[in-house]
């Protein structure tokens, strides 16, 4: 009995019943009504398949989303103890049977609350996985989402504050689990010493957020902004970059996001390794990798989307900021408690290769400004120095921080004039597409006085001479000052808009041609040629054909331009 003495309390019967029940009540129901349109959604991300695969993408989400709702609606339901600790062991509603304390050698509390044993492995709890869910037998899971954060902080201390005891009295000292909580604790407490606020990150998070509330105050869509407002603003183009010499627009458009759905997956990108970063290397070492990784993903982008789009997001410089904290935690792996950076590791690595994975299949997505801005921010943390190395004096942080920020700037002006060509200048086009609605207009109104006069010809209230002196009045001023204002604009005609320009060009010089074609022959000219017939029947088909391609293009068009409407007679030789 004076044994069992120091006993006296250890094993008193301790549970812990849920308190987050609302909680998961709610995001159960949520789920349920949010299945169809996830499964919709994952069915709409892939276009090129064919219906049965897409049905079969968009059932596999539904089910997952049924199932997760089921078993969070079943756990909140319950009565049962989410975890008990008593003489027998520890067990719970998701743990039958107990986990006796004579076999157990560990316990570690993830993040998430899901609380990872490791008790002796035998005969019947090998020490591998099994099953097609891969649980093993050894190491089994409780999911302690129904308890508070403070709940689950409690119940790891009782778990390990009579754990301690036992392993003590066996000679086999603390756990390991333990050490490396107590390790990380130690290193956590020792970067907040070195960098109290991560205000750096506070301030690029502000600034993308404020960018977004000018743009909506200034009237642009908080949700899906257009391209011509965005370019105005100062979206990245490699027209406006290498042919304009808007160099301010690589980071500008860093900036700049296509509505709150872009910058929200950014910012919650960022914050995370964000802060991490910010304590590992400092403020102002973030903001250095912050707005290299920024300007590097814009002058790779010059050679891939903005070529032919507009490009603007943070995901460069938040990429950057995922590649330094790898390199750089690699690079300090000796100074990082392992479970620091095996998390971190496996975090990182999955976000990563995932949104890299997502971006090459995605038409939408400039992924040359993630890789350009990754490749950045991982030299960049493989090279700086961490305030936590006190081999590395703050003068040599400084000048090495400063010698990358000089070829970060070097390789992106480098990458810039190495850009290729443009394939769209997009000032130019965004200026024609301003001009078009005008254009049209003023062309629709010339064409139908011409039509009107047409019609008065043909019903013989007029004759030829007075016609064509009243249709060179109706259509010489308009295609006039059509060609004036198009002409200039440098658009490749293999865009609808500069198809839309070209027809447009191409249409006044006919009628203009056809006109003065007519006018020589009622006058008789003695330099007219012998086939003027064949001519003007030529340029009268020439137009007609190029009329109707107009309207067509007209209706696909990216502007709302008029459909020019016929005329109901094109000029024809004089009888």
């Amino acid at each position: 009995m004076q044994q069992d003495a120091p006993d006296t309390g250890l094993f008193t019967p301790l549970e812990f019943a849920p308190t987050r029940r609302r909680q998961n009540l709610l995001v159960a129901g949520l789920l349920v009504l949010a299945g169809p349109a996830l499964a919709w959604a994952a069915a709409a991300q892939l276009p090129g398949m064919a219906l049965g695969w897409r049905v079969l993408a968009g059932v596999a989400v539904l089910l997952s989303c049924l199932w997760l709702a089921r078993t969070l609606w079943r756990h909140a339901a319950s009565s049962a103890p989410v975890l008990r600790l008593d003489g027998r062991g520890i067990s719970g509603a998701t743990l039958q049977p107990p986990v006796p304390w004579h076999v157990l050698e560990d316990a570690q509390l993830e993040r998430g609350g899901l609380l990872r044993l490791q008790r002796r492995p035998d005969g019947a709890h090998p020490d591998q996985p099994q099953g097609w869910l891969r649980r093993n037998p050894a190491r089994p899971r409780v999911s302690l989402h129904l308890l508070s954060p403070r709940q689950q902080d409690i119940a790891y201390d009782a778990i390990h504050a009579r754990l301690d005891v036992l392993r003590l009295r066996a000679g086999t000292g603390e756990a390991a689990s333990r050490r490396a909580a107590r390790d990380e604790d130690a290193f956590e407490s020792h970067l907040d010493t070195l960098v109290p606020t991560p205000w750096a990150l506070y301030v690029v998070v502000a600034a993308n957020v404020l960018v977004w509330a000018m743009n909506w105050a200034a009237g642009l869509s908080p949700l899906k902004p257009a391209s011509t407002e965005l370019f105005a603003w100062g979206a990245n183009a490699a027209s406006a970059v290498v042919l304009d010499g808007q160099w301010w627009r690589l980071l500008t458009a860093a900036f700049l996001h296509g509505g709150i759905v872009h910058l929200t997956f950014n910012m919650l990108g960022l914050w995370e390794a964000g802060k991490q970063l910010c304590r590992l290397l400092g403020n102002g070492q973030f903001g250095l990798v912050y707005l290299a990784s920024a300007l590097a993903g814009s002058a790779a982008s010059l050679h891939y989307a903005a070529q032919n789009s507009v490009s603007v997001g943070a995901s460069g410089a938040v990429f950057g900021v995922l590649g330094a904290l790898v390199t750089a935690s690699w690079h300090y792996r000796h100074l990082v408690p392992a479970t620091n950076l095996r998390r971190l590791w496996t975090g990182l690595g999955f976000f990563i290769g995932y949104s890299l994975l997502h971006g090459f299949t995605q038409e939408n997505v400039d992924n040359a400004a993630h890789v350009g801005g990754l490749a950045c921010g991982m030299l960049l943390g493989l090279v700086l120095l961490a305030p936590i190395d006190r081999q590395a004096a703050a003068s040599r942080r400084h000048k090495r921080a400063a010698a990358m920020g000089l070829l970060a700037l070097a390789a992106v002006g480098y990458a810039v004039l190495a850009t290729p060509v443009p394939r769209v200048w997009h000032a130019q086009m965004y200026a024609a597409q301003e001009l078009l609605p005008e254009v049209a207009r003023r062309f629709d109104q010339g064409f139908r006085q011409m039509a009107l006069e047409a019609q008065r010809l043909q019903r013989g209230e007029i004759r030829q001479p007075v016609f064509l002196q009243n249709a060179e009045r109706a259509i010489s001023p308009a295609c006039s000052a059509i060609t004036e204002e198009l002409a200039p604009l440098r658009v490749p005609r293999w865009e609808q808009t500069g198809r839309l320009v070209h027809m447009y060009l191409q249409i006044c010089a006919l009628t203009t041609r056809s006109l003065a074609l007519e006018q020589a022959m009622l006058r008789r000219d003695p330099d007219l040629p012998a086939d003027a017939a064949a001519q003007l029947a030529q340029l009268s088909g020439q137009m007609q054909l190029a009329l109707r391609e107009l309207a067509d293009a007209v209706r696909r068009a990216p502007v709302p331009v008029p459909v020019p409407r016929k005329p109901a007679r094109a000029p024809q030789a004089p009888t």
